[in-house]
């Protein structure tokens, strides 16, 4: 698991630093960190569930990241 993590670290941070470069032009990168299976009918990790999550920060715009079950 260290592996993936490492791994997964580094993508994070790659989508932080594009969020902060490209946002003067009007460029929304965000991050939804999932810590579920997503399974459907399964509450928080329903993917309709989590699309919409995904939608509401890609709509609001105020904050880089949000988690779901984590």
């Amino acid at each position: 698991m260290s592996n993936s993590g490492i791994a997964l670290a580094g993508l994070r941070s790659w989508a932080h630093g594009l969020h902060n470069d490209l946002a003067d032009e009007g460029v929304y990168v965000g991050h939804l960190s999932i810590g579920l299976p997503i399974v459907p009918g399964s509450g928080e990790g329903d993917p309709d569930a989590l699309a919409e999550r995904w939608y509401r920060l890609a709509q609001a715009r105020d904050t880089f990241e949000t988690t779901v079950g984590i």
